[in-house]
């Protein structure tokens, strides 16, 4: 008798754990069929970047994000809350229950609410998913920079953007034209005050034409120049920061001067962040025009997969002004769109060291800009050898099919590199 009922819970035992298992795979595969799917949304949308002309009516912006900065507080305190009472976060759905039947908001659409609330469910899942550091956290109203119109709230009309609730009228620079039907529209606002709006488009994004035919070339990024290529192309580094480094320190000591809390203080703050958000756009337009101008020369693009954090922690100042992983970004997206291939070579593979013949020179610095191999008896010069062997070892990775061990992308190519930015 006492077998039998032992024999009896092992069977129960186990088919309760199948079932856990059964409703683990069946989340895990839900949950990739969402990533999936929202990855593809992504390639098949296309975002259109326009900047609102500055005017008296820009204040009933700020209002418009002091209101979702309040929903963003309130849902995060009732999350806090509720996770102490229960041991567990309520869904965003019942969220949205919430906040529809107790608060009727004056100027926030009730589906920009709506997505706030995902927002915050987005940022709680991305922690314990440990793809964050840290929890959400409250925000000031000056750092909720961003409200989302889905489906309604809003009108277009060439280039007056007109939001319901606030009952005006704004006008923006429509630098180029813009085709196919608006999924979401986002409205913006950067950390000089400035207001931009951001169109989702249902569109494929736009392919260009190739003008070369099977070209390759490998790219040595350095500190004096920008990158070496393997044609003995060289790009000198623009120095964006150091060029106005002087006027940098300049407004710092006058902005220290300043008593905390008054309005000289804020306007002093404002021309500094003025100042390094024109040192960006122009660091931007930079890598931008270069990275079109590889893809329209060449095929397949070769780089090294650089240890940038290491190296920030070592030059500091002038690896942050050269971004030379924004760039490999940036040169990542152009190349899908002009069906090129960017191709990273292992870090640990001795691009500047190794020479043609196979021995390897340990003893290089970086103060050593040419080197003479003593098993051969050829003389290297240091950057453009390097792009070279990055050339060949490229090449060859390409030729067998395998891929670098240490590499492992981050995102899509076809992923603009400021959708991710999009939720403020």
């Amino acid at each position: 008798m006492v077998a039998n009922v032992e024999n009896t819970m092992r069977i129960v035992c186990v088919s309760l754990f199948c079932r856990h298992l059964k409703n683990i795979f069946r989340f895990t595969c839900k949950y990739k069929e969402k990533v999936i799917y929202l990855q593809y949304i992504y390639r098949k949308m296309i975002s259109y970047k326009y900047k609102l002309y500055r005017t008296d009516k820009t204040k009933h912006l700020d209002r418009l994000l002091r209101e979702g900065a309040f929903v963003w507080n309130h849902a995060l305190a009732i999350q806090k809350r509720y996770y102490h009472l229960y041991h567990r976060y309520a869904s965003a759905v019942n969220m949205q229950k919430h906040f529809s039947k107790r608060y009727k908001f004056v100027l926030l659409h009730s589906q920009s609410t709506q997505e706030i609330i995902q927002r915050l469910d987005m940022a709680y899942r991305r922690f314990f998913d440990h793809l964050a550091k840290r929890p959400p956290k409250f925000k000031n109203a000056s750092d909720f920079c961003s409200v989302v119109f889905k489906q309604g709230g809003y009108a277009l009309n060439g280039n007056e953007l007109v939001v319901n609730k606030l009952k005006k009228r704004y006008r923006f620079s429509l630098s180029r034209e813009y085709d196919g039907k608006i999924k979401r529209l986002t409205i913006k606002r950067n950390h000089i005050g400035e207001y931009f709006i951001v169109m989702c488009i249902d569109r494929e994004a736009e392919r260009y034409g190739k003008t070369h035919d099977g070209a390759s070339v490998g790219i040595d990024f350095g500190l004096k120049k920008y990158m070496t290529m393997s044609d003995g192309t060289e790009v000198d580094n623009p120095q964006f920061l150091k060029s106005d480094l002087a006027e940098l320190r300049h407004r710092s000591r006058n902005l220290s001067k300043c008593a905390k809390g008054s309005n000289n203080r804020k306007r002093k703050r404002l021309e500094l962040d003025r100042l390094y958000n024109g040192i960006s756009n122009k660091r931007n337009d930079f890598q931008w025009k270069l990275a079109h101008g590889l893809c329209r020369k060449y095929d397949n693009i070769f780089v090294e997969d650089l240890n940038l954090s290491g190296m920030s922690r070592r030059w500091g100042r002038k690896m942050s002004d050269l971004a030379h992983g924004d760039f490999v970004l940036k040169l990542e997206y152009v190349a899908s769109k002009y069906g090129c291939t960017v191709h990273k070579i292992d870090r640990f593979f001795p691009s500047s060291r190794l020479c043609t013949c196979g021995y390897k020179n340990d003893k290089l610095t970086l103060i050593d800009r040419e080197w003479t191999c003593p098993a051969c008896g050829q003389t290297h010069q240091r950057d453009l050898f390097a792009a070279q062997n990055i050339l060949r070892q490229g090449i060859a990775e390409l030729g067998s099919g395998s891929k670098s061990p240490r590499h492992s992308p981050r995102r899509s190519h076809a992923i603009h590199p400021r959708i991710s930015s999009l939720q403020g």
